[in-house]
């Protein structure tokens, strides 16, 4: 037998769809824009401005763009530090999630009292600067984009409560037989954890793949920069397209770059990668962020 809806219910579904329908067009319709800029030549989106739909179709800024070396640099870059940091930062929170969702353990509490305190108190700009260049020493290496993100409280404590909502009789008779904590959690606890390890990593790799800031601040003489600070600095100096743009053995002429296009091309292969790999942790996503979430 078939439910009938009423009148009133299936008015509220129409409007409910039709906002979210809205919103959600509403949301894309800046990429979308972005793309279309991409695609448009340079000259008639001077004449034209940002339109959603191309006035002049050209593909000339990406040609530009894939051939600049300072842009190949700072993809390759960008890659190996969204990979390095995520694997990274996973393992390191993990661990230390692990330790603080042992019940044997006195002093688990304590712990986690003291990963809760930066979540409250920021050390300030000034002291985090002087701590991180002077004392661990990064300053112009690859390392000084990936360390200082790699330990996130709030993501540890979604592991530490997704751990702890697991079967603590399975890790109570593996620990009985002998296995190491580094056994239990590698073989046992890790492979039960694949959908807040998918939902934390992508979070991860999103802030990793994004994050310019350590680049402005870490990175004086570095012969390297990801690309969100190359496409930081094109926003702010068209000198900097000219630069990024260098071939080897080609003369460029500032003239003769499509500035406002390669601008758009520079940043839509920048989220490029990150909306390629939602699709393969997408089915995990929901379901890590609310188990996270059960238990405080």
């Amino acid at each position: 037998m078939v439910e009938k809806t009423s009148l009133s219910s299936r008015l509220f579904n129409v409007v409910n769809y039709t906002a979210l329908t809205l919103f959600a067009l509403f949301c894309l319709m800046p990429f979308w824009i972005m793309l279309v800029a991409s695609f448009t030549d340079d000259i008639a989106l001077r004449k034209f401005g940002y339109l959603p739909w191309p006035s002049q179709i050209s593909a000339e800024a990406y040609r530009w763009v894939f051939k600049g070396q300072e842009v190949q640099l700072g993809y390759q870059v960008s890659v190996f530090v969204a990979i390095a940091g995520t694997i990274g930062s996973l393992i390191a929170m993990s661990g230390l999630a692990y330790v603080m969702s042992l019940k044997r353990l006195k002093l688990r509490n304590t712990i986690a009292f003291y990963i809760f305190i930066p979540m409250i108190f920021s050390p300030g700009i000034v002291p985090w600067f002087i701590v991180t260049r002077n004392v661990w020493g990064l300053k112009d290496n690859i390392w000084a984009l990936i360390l200082p993100m790699m330990m996130q409280p709030f993501w540890v404590f979604v592991l530490r409560n997704f751990f702890s909502a697991l079967p603590a009789e399975i890790m109570e008779s593996a620990y009985i037989d002998g296995a190491s904590d580094a056994t239990i959690l590698y073989r046992i606890v890790l492979p039960l954890s694949k959908p807040v390890l998918a939902t934390v990593g992508l979070f991860m790799a999103v802030a990793y793949w994004n994050d310019w800031f350590l680049g402005v601040m870490l990175l004086d003489f570095a012969p390297f920069k990801p690309l969100s600070v190359l496409i930081l600095k094109m926003v702010n100096n068209a000198q900097a397209i000219l630069a990024a743009m260098k071939q080897q053995g080609v003369l460029i002429r500032a003239d003769t770059l499509p500035t406002l296009s390669i601008r758009m091309a520079t940043a839509v292969i920048t989220i490029g990668p990150i909306i390629l790999v939602y699709p393969f942790v997408q089915r995990y996503f929901v379901k890590g962020l609310t188990l996270g979430a059960i238990k405080g």
